[in-house]
């Protein structure tokens, strides 16, 4: 804990119309202010699809604004319009990537192809979906079973515009 810092009780609402404001700043910087409504509207509903950045529970009854300002924000950057196209990767090296903050990658948008890094080389390339499952699938078939354990999740319906 910082020195000198101090907890006391908050009494105000969580939430509410500055995280209202706040979402839709990002709405609007990620070009999705009418796409989002939508989408939003059935995350964390019986029929929907859980947070993508959290756990929140999908309640039985819920409210059309049930979800956390967070987590309606990360669907924000799920669903950006914003794309690294393959240019970006010959542009910017590894080693330039590792000096952006969490905050500089995200915006520079959401991957349009899979990608790799051979041994030895500073830049991302481009691969076909074949090809990256197949290194993939291979890669694992080296692990024990009883070894490995994977997290994953998908939606009932998919929410992604393409």
């Amino acid at each position: 804990m910082r020195r000198g810092a101090r907890i006391k009780p908050y009494k105000n609402a969580s939430g509410g119309w500055g995280s209202v404001h706040s979402l839709g700043n990002i709405l609007l910087r990620e070009h999705v202010p009418l796409k989002a409504q939508p989408v939003l509207s059935r995350q964390n509903k019986t029929d929907g699809f859980a947070c993508v950045s959290c756990a929140w529970a999908k309640p039985a009854k819920p409210h059309l604004f049930e979800f956390c300002e967070n987590g309606a924000k990360a669907t924000a950057w799920e669903i950006t319009r914003n794309r690294v196209e393959l240019e970006f990767f010959r542009k910017h090296s590894v080693t330039a990537l590792m000096e952006w903050s969490d905050f500089q990658l995200e915006q520079a948008g959401r991957l349009t192809h899979p990608m790799r890094i051979r041994a030895g080389q500073n830049h991302y390339e481009e691969v076909s979906w074949e090809t990256a499952f197949a290194e993939i699938g291979q890669l694992l078939k080296g692990y024990d079973p009883d070894s490995v354990v994977f997290c994953g999740f998908r939606r009932s319906r998919p929410c992604i515009p393409t």
